[in-house]
């Protein structure tokens, strides 16, 4: 599948990924970038298709799926040693200038979150190489 990648905020245009290559230097850029970050990858041949956001921050990142199977999103869950919440008390990455808060066990091995964007490449599924809860962020002051 060929997918749309967002995470320029000077970009014009989507990155377009054909090749698991492409999607290995769009995911080398996100994680390039200073501080937590978001990409935000479509089906390049579906609007109304499934999204997926992948965020890379050091060694841990952050996935979110939102499809027709689960409209109201899903967010990754770390079942094993959990990463410890950073100093300003919330899970935050941000996607171009807006921020986006994710659960307290929502970050994983940042390998995990290049899997899970290399599934979602392939099958335009939610990823089944992560575990995932339906929970919200909880709001932040």
């Amino acid at each position: 599948m060929n997918v749309e990648a967002w995470y320029d905020q000077d970009a014009e245009d989507p990155t377009f990924v054909t090749t698991a290559a492409e999607l290995d230097a769009v995911l080398d850029a996100v994680a390039a970038l200073d501080g937590p970050t978001l990409v935000q990858l479509y089906p390049a041949d579906d609007p109304d298709g499934p999204e997926l956001s992948a965020g890379l921050h050091e060694d841990r990142g952050v996935l979110r799926y939102a499809g027709h199977d689960v409209p109201a999103g899903s967010y990754s869950r770390n079942t094993g040693n959990r990463f410890p919440i950073p100093q300003w008390g919330a899970v935050r990455y941000y996607h171009m200038t807006a921020d986006n808060d994710f659960p307290d066990d929502a970050e994983i091995p940042a390998a995990d979150v290049r899997k899970a964007a290399h599934e979602f490449m392939t099958s335009g599924a939610r990823p089944t190489a992560v575990g995932w809860t339906d929970e919200q962020a909880p709001p932040t002051s």
